[in-house]
């Protein structure tokens, strides 16, 4: 035990304790991410509100048809989440998804669709934006949805 102690100072004294700005800096960040935070239901909504309407905004901008699939993957890439295309009859959506989708459809033409959350089971989230196009005759339909699956732990990060 001693030996270890004198080693561990030994080596504090030949780097003369020195460490750069940017060093310290990451230093202090890492230890302000690993904080515990107490943070409610309606924080993580929140947070996933925010965190979806910005990935969204990006999304419709430059690729409203989702058909771009280099632009989503750096998208899912830097935002460390799944996109997806929710489409009524889609046999790959989850139970959840479907609802949405259900939803979304059975409103009819004339009713103001908004963005969604709901949660998927214990750690993840499900954000989701419906699509619409206007018809020949002015009326405005819902095509699909964009759905983005986070999860909760990523959403945690982004709240300060």
């Amino acid at each position: 035990m001693k030996y270890v102690a004198f080693l561990g100072l030994l080596v504090l004294a030949s780097c003369n304790g020195k460490l750069s700005d940017e060093q310290k800096k990451k230093i202090r960040e890492e230890r302000e991410e690993s904080k515990i935070k107490k943070i409610s239901d309606a924080d993580i909504t929140e947070a996933a509100f925010a965190y979806g309407r910005k990935i969204t905004d990006i999304v419709e901008r430059r690729d409203k048809t989702l058909s771009n699939q280099k632009l989503i993957d750096s998208l899912e890439s830097v935002f460390h989440i799944e996109i997806i295309s929710m489409k009524t009859n889609d046999s790959t959506l989850r139970a959840v998804e479907k609802q949405i989708i259900e939803a979304y459809t059975s409103g009819g033409n004339g009713v103001t669709l908004s963005d969604n959350v709901q949660k998927m089971g214990k750690d993840s989230i499900l954000y989701t934006k419906p699509l619409m196009q206007e018809q020949a005759d002015g009326s405005i339909a819902f095509t699909k949805a964009l759905g983005l699956r986070i999860a909760k732990r990523e959403l945690i990060r982004t709240i300060k």
